[in-house]
């Protein structure tokens, strides 16, 4: 997730997509709004002057989970208080929207009763449970099938996004809530008890808030990127960067250029990472250990707007093919061969935001933080 800020609109326009890195790694292709999106839309119980929305998405036996909380637009409404969603409890739900038949399943109940904060980040784990964060309340997972339902008070507040860790353990990242602690990773056992906790060095006159989070199984290494906040709450811009650390939680490794926007491992350690340098926007593909090449380039947009943008998800389908997903509603389809499909996802304004894309076949449907909203749209052709 990036910084809480206001989120400009970012205009979008039928355009061919060929600057130098792409003239030099990938020929020319024309980039077109889809034709005929459909906007999927789950009535909501909202609390008075709150208005949820659509958040991180993970994806199990053809459902796409997501997150559902008024976060966003209760910062809106306030002129940016951060805490303004806890004015109004609401409902605590999981989304659950059906890829083949695109339809909303009933969504899923994430807490007890009405509740302060909505649901942020989803994991559908192996072992069957999709695990939550709420940042404001207690993180926990639920059963699906049964509705059964666990909280992790034991693990504290401010857990922000979370990832498949080694041996069926969670990591999640502490963004950092209040009490002047750092961020940090947090290692969670599949019952919600904290394993282990990787605070972030924090560089003079900063604080770190920890952001997203994937393990390389391969080489046993936790990366996690972040915000760096000015320490005296002065409200001055973040700073950002990236962490590598072992399996221990030992640092290995800070990454400051190039800007590390979201990242995803496989299984056998080839790693996708969404970097932005000087304006252009690129995947960069880690090779597996022993392999060659040891990296290699997949140029996505050369003229990336930094300031209004974010590459907010990166998914990795069964077919191999990787979806990333972006606030602004452009999607990047990045074939095994380097291929890319691109298209574009409406906006009916400035502040709806796109996070969690995922593939069925060739339709593609992403959450956006307007409503509770799923749109779906065939890709482009060749």
């Amino acid at each position: 997730m990036q910084s809480l800020a206001t989120i400009a609109s970012v205009e979008s326009s039928a355009a061919w997509v060929c600057g130098p890195i792409a003239a030099l790694l990938l020929s020319c292709r024309l980039l077109l709004p889809v034709a005929g999106p459909v906007v999927h839309t789950l009535p909501a119980r909202d609390a008075a002057g709150e208005t949820s929305c659509a958040w991180f998405g993970d994806v199990r036996e053809g459902v796409l989970y997501f997150g559902i909380s008024a976060f966003w637009q209760a910062l809106r409404a306030s002129g940016g208080n951060p805490e303004a969603d806890l004015a109004s409890p609401g409902p605590r739900w999981i989304g659950r929207f059906d890829l083949a038949s695109e339809t909303f399943l009933a969504p899923l109940t994430a807490g007890p009763g009405d509740s302060p904060s909505g649901v942020w980040d989803v994991l559908a784990h192996p072992n069957g449970r999709i695990y939550f964060t709420t940042y404001f309340d207690f993180a926990g997972s639920v059963d699906p099938k049964t509705g059964a339902r666990a909280e992790f008070a034991s693990a504290g507040l401010g857990l922000n996004e979370l990832a498949l860790g080694p041996g069926g353990s969670i990591l999640a990242t502490r963004y950092g809530y209040g009490d002047g602690r750092a961020g940090s990773v947090v290692v969670l056992s599949e019952a919600g008890e904290i394993l282990a906790e990787h605070p972030l060095a924090e560089p003079p006159g900063r604080r770190v808030a920890a952001k997203s989070v994937a393990f390389d199984p391969v080489r046993r290494e936790i990366w996690v990127n972040t915000d760096l906040l000015p320490s005296d709450r002065s409200g001055g811009a973040a700073l950002h960067d990236a962490r590598v650390l072992d399996g221990e939680g030992h640092p290995l490794l800070e990454i400051r250029e190039p800007e590390l926007e979201f990242f995803r491992f496989g299984p056998d350690g080839t790693g996708w990472l969404v970097e932005v340098a000087d304006g252009r926007l690129l995947l960069r593909v880690q090779s597996p250990p022993g392999r060659t090449p040891l990296e290699r380039f997949v140029p996505l947009d050369d003229a990336f707007d930094a300031e209004h943008d974010f590459a907010q998800d990166i998914r990795v389908e069964g077919d191999g093919r990787v979806v990333i997903t972006r606030w602004s509603g452009r999607i990047h389809v990045v074939e095994a061969g380097g291929r890319v499909q691109d298209l574009e996802l409406p906006r009916t304004d400035a502040g709806e935001l796109y996070y969690t894309a995922t593939l069925a076949g060739n339709r593609v449907c992403a959450t956006r933080c307007g409503r509770v909203d799923v749109v779906c749209a065939d890709l482009p052709g060749p």
